[in-house]
């Protein structure tokens, strides 16, 4: 159930700035979804793309440490090839890019990159499957876009074959439960569809295991009040507005409207690694993330463009 409005003031919003995109790939299939989004975002903003591996040494037990050093060189040197020959891709032809390879913890070094290189946005995929050595597994996806201090936009294993081309973001979508960290990629989202004159639709599901369930639909009035105030101030007039309350599962409502509505892009603000308890798999962003169509762009406070 939704209105839609139309803002009243207006905001003044800052440019995006991308000069420096950080790609990370671990060289799979999933990895390569990502490649057309990171080039049309260099393209757009003029980047410099940083495309980045990170390694781990396999553990080999019963080698000497003399044959243990030169079986790592050997994997290092591998993966340097590896790396130089990914970034030369057709996606990525005529674009300026420079190939970093490190080895160790992938969210240590991936945070190292983007204070060395000031990175301003990163860009990560994930097949979601687990028991891989593959670097971005679903959950080691989300703890990079929960750590990382910098905007994170996350191709999933469902991406739909249509961003392969498409580059224009017209249909934004907001989940938010009106938290004040569920805030911090709303400044993005209103800024990119103040570039593109998008809608953009605020999204507020009252889950079925909450006490306000019940009478959700009742109040839903003083529920989109709510998003009307917390967010409307930062919304250029020229964007379409639409906010929305629903009951019910918020995966599936996130889901149904971002099918009912074509969405380009979705956008959560999330907690820092750290401060939440919960098991990552167990998280909205990440099974979100998991079966999206769409690329969902996060951020926590702390981090920014």
């Amino acid at each position: 159930m939704g209105i839609y409005m139309s803002a009243v003031s207006i905001p003044i919003l800052p440019a995006v700035r991308l000069k420096h995109i950080l790609y990370a790939t671990d060289f799979s299939e999933a990895s390569r979804a990502a490649l057309p989004m990171v080039a049309a975002v260099a393209r757009k903003y003029g980047s410099q793309i940083f495309a980045a591996h990170v390694w781990s040494p396999l553990p080999y037990s019963m080698a000497t440490p003399e044959a243990l050093s030169a079986l790592e060189g050997k994997e290092e040197s591998d993966a340097r090839e590896v790396l130089e020959k990914f970034v030369r891709v057709k996606e990525l032809e005529g674009l300026p890019v420079t190939p970093v390879l490190k080895c160790g913890d992938a969210a240590r070094e991936l945070t190292r990159i983007v204070h060395q290189h000031h990175i301003d946005l990163a860009v990560l995929s994930t097949h979601g499957r687990t028991g891989f050595k593959h670097l971005l597994m679903g959950s080691v996806a989300e703890e990079l876009f929960r750590s990382l201090p910098c905007p994170v936009l996350t191709v999933g294993p469902n991406i739909s074959r249509r961003f392969e081309t498409q580059s224009e973001v017209k249909e934004i979508l907001f989940p938010t439960d009106l938290s004040y960290e569920s805030g911090a990629v709303f400044p993005y989202l209103a800024v990119l569809a103040a570039e593109s004159a998008a809608r953009i639709t605020l999204l507020h599901v009252v889950p079925q295991d909450d006490r306000r369930h019940p009478a959700a639909m009742d109040e839903s009035e003083s529920l989109r009040s709510a998003m009307h105030r917390m967010f409307y101030p930062q919304i250029d007039p020229r964007c379409e507005v639409k906010l929305v309350v629903e009951a019910g599962d918020p995966v599936e409502q996130i889901l149904a409207h971002m099918h009912a509505d074509k969405v380009d892009l979705i956008g959560f603000g999330v907690r820092k690694a750290g401060e939440i308890s919960t098991h990552f798999r167990n998280t909205v962003p990440y099974k979100v993330v998991l079966t999206a169509e769409c690329p969902v762009l996060t951020s926590h406070f702390g981090n920014g463009w």
